[in-house]
């Protein structure tokens, strides 16, 4: 939900965006999939020490202690 909040308030500033920005187009693809691959990059990078720790543990001990 977040995600296209951002997407529409995004596409609703262009024109205050083509002020801004010279010779850039703020709708091209590059401009929109630039910023999400980055925000999928860090949420990626921020669950891999929670992921090496599950892939560590050991099912069977763990359903045991419960």
């Amino acid at each position: 939900m977040g995600a296209a909040a951002g997407l529409a308030l995004g596409l609703l500033s262009v024109q205050y965006l083509e002020t801004l920005l010279y010779r850039v187009q703020p709708k091209s693809f590059t401009m929109l999939a630039g910023p999400l691959l980055v925000i999928i990059a860090a949420a990626l990078l921020a669950a891999l020490p929670a992921v090496y720790r599950a892939v560590r543990i050991d099912p069977a001990s763990t359903l045991r202690s419960e």
